[in-house]
């Protein structure tokens, strides 16, 4: 499967060469026509990173986003910082439009954005005053998120370097972080939302691309997961609202879910792998809640491109439509989704456990809105984790203890069934208003 993984501290399947751009684009893109960005204005920000050996899949992902955002908040600005991977000619054709005029001041010019490093890269997201919602889309690994390949210093987002943008979140707008790579939730994901008091989600396994389909549902984009008889969709009239759905050619058929198993890549231990996972994308709230996380987690599912679209004016048997499609995976055999989806508001109705995943469902993560109870041991040297040597263990494994004797099954996950009551308090604190 197509996998979101980096190899860098901060594992792709092999597919069609990545296309490259000329390494001069100025690639800060808004979704308009109008080529300028205004730092005062509510803003989305989307940054594709890494995309290695994955085409053009993070950016059409990113797009699909784009999309949903602008039909939901046409006077917010949407701005994309993308990887120089992607060329100028790939961001326009999903109906974007470079910027050619530098916004940021002199200390960050555009061409210093040309590649994405850290540094210059926080610096100029610290200019927007208002982010309504940021999203990152690329390789990551658990401990950060990829910026750009070979060739470029800097290139790791993590909470230390990202610290400075703490205050320029639009806490008006019930703002959210999420986070679309392999493992966002290892650590990453829980330590920002500590640092900036927001909702931020990631995975807790590998993350992988989602395509829709002409029965108009949502499939795996990998050989042998998508019902035979299906072709890919033309264009996306199941996320927009009717006589505004765009043409898949643009990028808007394209989203980002985690794998419905553990993890297995290159982190992973070479013999037992992760061994926890979770099939959805977790959201964290570590910080003291004011009612921030329901609401922000709500939002970001209006924004998510599933089987409608949804708004705080919708029914509550409408949210649940799409909450059930965020919480579940397709598969190949459309009834596996149906009997997840049956299974979640069955589960939810007497708190009963229920597990996501499709395989490796005894090693369930159990995680609070803070933290899980498993913790991700690796070994170190010089400080660094490396390769092949990460698994996930019990909270009180001891560090001279085999992996082995600290993963006891998980008989009764609540994980998943806490993460859709929370998206409904969400949704009732918010709708109609």
């Amino acid at each position: 499967m197509l996998a979101v993984c980096s190899l860098g501290v901060g594992c792709a399947a092999n597919t069609d060469e990545a296309e490259t751009g000329d390494g001069e684009d100025n690639l800060v893109a808004t979704f308009d026509q109008t080529s300028k960005i205004d730092l005062t204005v509510r803003s989305h920000i989307l940054l594709v990173g890494d995309s290695d050996e994955l085409n053009t899949l993070p950016l059409y992902a990113a797009m699909t986003k784009a999309h949903r955002i602008a039909q939901l908040y046409p006077r917010d600005q949407i701005v994309l910082f993308v990887t120089s991977v992607d060329s100028a000619a790939q961001v326009t054709k999903t109906g974007a439009s470079v910027v050619t005029q530098n916004p940021f001041g002199g200390s960050v010019s555009l061409t210093d954005l040309s590649k994405l490093t850290s540094t210059k890269l926080v610096a100029a997201l610290s200019r927007f005053s208002k982010i309504g919602s940021l999203h990152f889309f690329g390789h990551s690994s658990p401990f950060g998120a990829l910026l750009e390949g070979s060739g470029a210093t800097d290139r790791t987002l993590v909470p230390q370097n990202l610290a400075a943008l703490s205050g320029h979140f639009d806490r008006s707008a019930n703002p959210y972080v999420t986070l679309n790579g392999c493992n966002g939730g290892a650590t990453l994901a829980p330590a920002l939302s500590a640092q900036w008091k927001l909702p931020v989600s990631g995975a807790l396994t590998g993350s992988s691309f989602q395509v829709l389909m002409s029965d108009g549902r949502w499939y795996p984009n990998d050989p042998g997961f998508t019902p035979p008889n299906l072709t890919p969709a033309t264009k996306n009239d199941k996320s927009f609202a009717a006589g505004l759905a765009p043409a898949c050619s643009t990028g808007a058929c394209v989203r980002m879910k985690p794998q419905d198993a553990p993890y297995a890549g290159v982190w992973a231990d070479k013999t037992t792998g992760f061994q926890y996972g979770l099939g959805h994308y977790k959201f964290f709230c570590n910080y003291p809640d004011d009612g921030s996380c329901a609401k922000g987690m709500a939002t970001s599912l209006y924004t998510f491109p599933s089987t409608k679209p949804i708004d705080a004016t919708s029914s509550e048997a409408d949210f649940k439509d799409v909450v059930a499609d965020f919480l579940c995976n397709a598969n190949k055999d459309p009834a596996w989704f149906d009997h997840c989806k049956s299974s979640l508001f069955t589960a939810a109705t007497t708190n009963a456990p229920l597990s996501t995943m499709r395989y490796g469902t005894d090693y369930t993560h159990e995680c609070s809105f803070s933290s899980c109870q498993q913790k991700l041991r690796c070994k170190n040297i010089d400080g660094a984790p490396q390769y092949g040597s990460c698994v996930w263990v019990s909270a009180t494994c001891r560090d001279d203890q085999p992996a082995a004797a600290c993963r006891p099954k998980n008989t009764s996950p609540h994980t998943t069934v806490n993460e859709l009551a929370k998206y409904l308090e969400g949704h009732r604190a918010l709708h109609g208003r």
